[in-house]
């Protein structure tokens, strides 16, 4: 593993940005767009889970589809922000919300309908038998968005997330701005609907030197300066980590002083990175840093704790 920092210290603008945008809304298509690119080139470079990745493809192909042939209903967006701003209301009042809202139910039986002929017949019907109770499928979808991921089954928390996502990122980039919940400054959550980021991207382009995270539900980027960690906000022993060369696009950064990390991709070496695909693709960097006892911030949403 090799260490190497160039982090702008956080009294300093970078240069050539005019203007810092405290949030960067989700053009969807193109997201989608983008990752189903990413990911067909991990089927490539994959030497195992190859196959994962094919999956993968079709998932966000199908949550392509949905966005274009079904887009979200102006009822539903207002009951995804009405929930959003409800805050942490009990277990039975938040089933209660989610249940309102039928365009995530409906997104998740696409997804399970077009998902289930590329997967093992277990697999399927697990995915089948949520479709099948709208009690269930609330329930999974409640465990998740309050990150109790270790009580839904991995292979089914990807596509009910997948699901909610879609719908999310709908609601949240509909009316941008107004969904902000809580102050971007210090935000280790996504200030938009409280789920844990993917990722850091330092940006290239006009942005070039810039750190945002992207939400892993909603896809909202928000702006988190480079010189501090972003669970603890401390920046005494900040190290950002690559396996072969120091201008690797992909790193890792680690903060000494909460044991955390985070996995940083580098948009200014490499514009075609996509936070998800690309995160997946790299988790070699992730079991290196937990076996030092490191703890990520944040999930990937193509692969959740088992």
């Amino acid at each position: 593993m090799l260490n190497g920092s160039d982090i702008v210290a956080p009294d300093k603008r970078t240069p050539g940005v005019v203007a810092i945008d405290p949030a960067i809304y989700p053009m969807l298509d193109k997201r989608y767009a983008r990752r189903i690119e990413r990911l067909k080139v991990q089927v490539l470079q994959q030497d195992e889970g190859g196959e994962y990745f094919r999956f993968l493809t079709h998932l966000v192909q199908t949550q392509q589809e949905i966005l274009a042939r079904t887009p979200l209903e102006l009822a539903d967006i207002e009951a995804i922000h009405s929930l959003l701003k409800q805050g942490d209301p009990e277990a039975a009042q938040f089933e209660r919300s989610l249940g309102g809202i039928p365009g995530w139910q409906a997104a998740y039986t696409t997804l399970a309908t077009q998902l289930a002929p590329m997967l093992p017949q277990k697999a399927a019907q697990a995915l089948g038998n949520l479709s099948a109770s709208k009690a269930q499928l609330i329930k999974a979808a409640a465990h998740l968005l309050r990150a109790d991921y270790a009580q839904v089954d991995p292979g089914v928390a990807v596509v009910v997330w997948a699901a909610l996502s879609t719908c999310w990122a709908q609601a949240v980039t509909f009316k941008q701005g107004e969904g902000i919940v809580q102050s971007l400054a210090h935000a280790t959550h996504c200030p938009c609907c409280h789920a844990p980021p993917v990722a850091s991207l330092v940006m290239g382009g006009a942005r070039e030197g810039l750190r945002y995270l992207q939400c892993s539900l909603c896809e909202v980027r928000w702006h988190r300066v480079r010189a501090v960690c972003v669970a603890c906000d401390a920046s005494g022993q900040l190290d950002h980590w690559t396996l072969d060369d120091a201008k690797s696009a992909i790193q890792i950064e680690t903060c000494g002083d909460c044991r955390s990390y985070i996995k940083t991709l580098r948009l200014d070496y490499d514009p075609e990175l996509e936070a998800v695909a690309d995160d997946l693709g790299s988790l070699l960097l992730d079991s290196a840093m937990e076996t030092e006892g490191f703890m990520r911030i944040g999930i990937n949403p193509f692969s959740f704790p088992a």
